[in-house]
Formats: C-alpha cells, structure tokens, sequence
C-alpha cells in the first residue's frame, strides 16, 4: 500500500482524544485517523449545513465588499460637503 504524509491541525482536546483512542485499542494514532475517514459517512443534514454554511460564507464576503464599497461612497459625500462648506466659514 502506498502512503502519503500529511499533517493536521487538531486541538489539543481533539489529540488527547485520537491519543486515548489509539492506546486503548493499541493502534497507531495515525490508524485511529485512517479509520475514522474510511468510516465517515456525513448525513443528508450535514451535506445541507455544510452547503448552508457554504453560501453564507460567499454572502457574508459579498455584504462586506458592498459595505466598503457604501462607506467609501459616505467618505466621498462628506468630503464633497466639508469643502463647499469650509468657503462658507472663512467668508463669515
């Protein structure tokens, strides 16, 4: 069987747990891992959560954009007015 290496990142909870797991059933952490991926099979619900959570991810980036976009416009405008008003003040 060939092999790849490949390193994660796992909380120090999530280690412990891979850890304990692999000593008790005296595997390799890395066999704990393997097993678990073969063994996965997400849900109809996880598909659409994770389908779900996909698109506010691109909806949130999105509003950002358009937020800055808005602001720069305010930025603009009030710019736009503090000059014809500062003439104003040196005249009274």
């Amino acid at each position: 069987m060939k092999t790849e290496r490949m390193v994660i990142l796992v909380t120090p909870e999530q280690k412990a747990t891979i850890a304990g797991k692999a000593k008790a059933l005296n595997l390799s952490a890395g066999e704990i891992v393997r097993r678990a991926v073969d063994t996965y099979r997400p849900n109809d619900d996880e598909v659409l959560l994770n389908a779900l959570a996909d698109e506010l991810g691109r909806s949130v980036r999105e509003s950002r954009k358009a937020l800055k976009g808005a602001l720069s416009e305010v930025h603009k405008t009030l710019d736009h007015f503090a000059a014809k008003r500062a003439p104003m003040r040196k005249a009274a």
